[in-house]
């Protein structure tokens, strides 16, 4: 396999340099101000839409901007309070239908212990305000309520997942291994309106906080996550929605990860077509893993994991699927720095191309590095931690270069 350096065009504040040394050209700077951190992206129609957090004070500020071809708007302001909970692995996000944005969530702190938070999701307005946050689970127990995926149904509804801790009240130390008190996964439709129009459990025992991957497809839509055995296996697995009832979960591999205790590192899913693939990172076997599987008929079949990294993984995965071509990008330990890799596959899982986007800080500062595709390119951003402040970074790889 071939290791391929390419020209990386940054939307950033400054010229950076990688570990390539590949000659990068500053493109344009990207609209979050300094104490940003946690960015999440998301692709729709001809915009792309990036969400951030920012912090002043004891203050948090969840805005956005789109990016077109007019370059990145100015940024917005969702929602800000004192109360958050806000968490390097469990950030907020923002989707869109037809190039506008349609919902965002955070999570807010309620009264009965350090880890008891609510999901807040808010639906846009016509004329694209804010409405008042709804919360999608209906339990009004102080546990956990986090790792939020949402996708858009239609123009009025959105589907969304979550990790439910409801089970998980009142559980002690003495009682984390008893499975019939482990973290659910659930679901809800809710509407622009801000209604709660159906619920659903999807899974009775799932990994207390990897995050939860949902994407639409042909026949309606998929959700990836950890699952958690009563031995303690914690593997990614699957559930299909038809738009009525979810699928009984299936794993997409088994690698009999054993580990008592959550190893924060969630899947991602994607698809096209009936071409639909799952990234994830394992530590089984001691060996820390990247890996990536394919299905061509609807998820109902994975090919052999493609194994992307096979000792040094640190995982936190992001995938873009497109042309039937595979990008997973994750980052993984080095002799000089941690980076952030991109690797391409194509539909028969033969790897096509490999490629250093930056050095990073493996640190939860860092967050979660995210990539989405924004017409011929994909796009690239995460959190740079600095000795007393935090920015965000983005950078453009043109797919014509993969």
């Amino acid at each position: 396999m071939k290791l391929k350096l390419t020209a990386l065009l940054i939307i950033a504040t400054t010229t950076l340099t990688c570990t390539s040394g590949v000659q990068q050209n500053s493109v344009q700077k990207n609209p979050a101000p300094e104490n940003s951190r946690y960015p999440f992206l998301y692709s729709s129609s001809d915009a792309l839409f990036m969400s951030w957090l920012v912090k002043e004070h004891d203050q948090n500020t969840l805005q956005f901007a789109k990016f077109n071809t007019n370059g990145w708007s100015s940024p917005q302001t969702i929602a800000t309070d004192s109360a958050w909970f806000v968490n390097w692995a469990d950030f907020p996000s923002i989707v869109a239908h037809n190039g506008n944005p349609i919902a965002a969530h955070w999570l807010n702190k309620r009264e009965g212990g350090p880890y008891a938070y609510d999901v807040n999701i808010s639906m846009t307005t016509p004329g694209n305000d804010w409405r008042a946050p709804i919360v999608p689970h209906l339990d009004s127990t102080a546990t956990e309520h986090g790792f939020v995926s949402m996708v858009p149904w239609d123009e009025s509804t959105i589907l969304a997942v979550w990790l439910d801790g409801r089970r998980t009240a009142n559980r002690s130390e003495n009682d984390y291994y008893n499975i019939e008190k482990a973290m659910t996964l659930r679901g809800a439709f809710i509407t622009t309106d801000g209604e709660v129009k159906e619920t659903f459990l999807i899974d009775e025992a799932v990994c207390d906080c990897c995050q939860t991957s949902l994407v639409r497809t042909q026949k309606g839509a998929i959700v990836a996550y950890r699952n958690r055995t009563d031995k303690e296996i914690r593997d990614i697995k699957i559930s299909r929605f038809d738009g009525k009832a979810w699928s009984n979960p299936q794993l997409v591999h088994q690698d009999d990860w054993k580990i008592g205790a959550c190893p924060v590192n969630g899947p991602s899913i994607v698809a096209e077509n009936n071409m639909i693939a799952v990234a994830w990172h394992t530590g089984a076997n001691n060996s820390p893993t990247a890996k990536a599987a394919i299905s061509t008929d609807q998820a109902l079949n994975f090919s052999e994991p493609i194994v992307l990294n096979n000792d040094t993984s640190i995982g936190r995965l992001d995938a873009v699927l497109h042309n039937e071509q595979l990008y997973v990008s994750w980052i993984e330990e080095t002799p000089n720095k941690p980076v952030l890799r991109l690797k391409s596959i194509n539909s028969e899982g033969q790897l096509i191309n490999d490629l250093i986007i930056d050095e990073v800080e493996k640190s939860r500062k860092t967050g979660f590095p995210r990539m989405a595709r924004y017409q011929d390119n994909l796009i690239f951003a995460w959190t740079k931690p600095d000795s007393a402040t935090t920015s965000i970074i983005t950078k453009r790889v043109p797919l014509a270069d993969l």
